[in-house]
């Protein structure tokens, strides 16, 4: 399916968990958590100081691991500050002018944050996703942006998941339903 006109000034380009304690983990694919990483920075770097909106999205882990149940004889964890590094250099990038950060405390980065706030004061439409990983904080952001009637561009290579399986199934039987699918390369020609 072709891609959708896109118009930058009501477009977001969305990268979730791009931080340092996601990409560390053992396992990454099926690309790597570097070529993950490279090409979300270049789709940043092509994206710097023009009229889309770039959101780096981060995960304070200890909230999130905090959801889920434990059996009997286990406590959950105190509550911590979120540590992470997000990883993308165009997160610390005081000349970005158009970068916001949103940290999420759920899967999603729409849950329990202000981007359905920050997304609707600029008029954006459509939404770019990216990130690590496919299963998880992507598809949830992906589908509660669809839910919130965002046309939803997902791009594979700028994803990645702990399990490759379950990031082609998502790519090739999920996002498919929620919106487009692409990679970086027809995306930049496309922009």
């Amino acid at each position: 399916m072709a891609l959708p006109t896109i118009e930058p000034s009501k477009t977001a380009y969305i990268a979730i968990d791009m931080q340092d304690n996601i990409l560390a983990a053992p396992t990454i694919g099926p690309s790597t958590s570097a070529e993950v990483l490279a090409v979300n920075n270049q789709l940043a770097n092509r994206l710097k100081n023009t009229a889309i909106l770039i959101v780096q999205v981060t995960v304070n882990m200890p909230d999130v691991q905090n959801l889920f149940p434990f059996p009997n004889g286990f406590e959950k964890p105190p509550l911590s500050p979120n540590t992470a590094r997000l990883m993308m250099p165009i997160a610390h990038d005081d000349s970005a002018t158009n970068v916001i950060t949103v940290t999420k405390h759920n899967p999603s980065a729409f849950f329990g944050t202000d981007l359905e706030v920050q997304l609707q004061r600029q008029g954006i439409d459509t939404i770019i996703l990216t990130g690590v990983s496919s299963s998880n904080g992507v598809y949830a952001t992906g589908f509660d942006a669809y839910e919130h009637r965002y046309r939803v561009i997902s791009v594979e290579d700028a994803c990645a998941d702990r399990d490759p399986e379950s990031h082609r199934f998502f790519f090739r039987k999920i996002f498919p339903r929620i919106g487009w699918v692409t990679e970086s390369d027809k995306l930049l020609q496309h922009l």
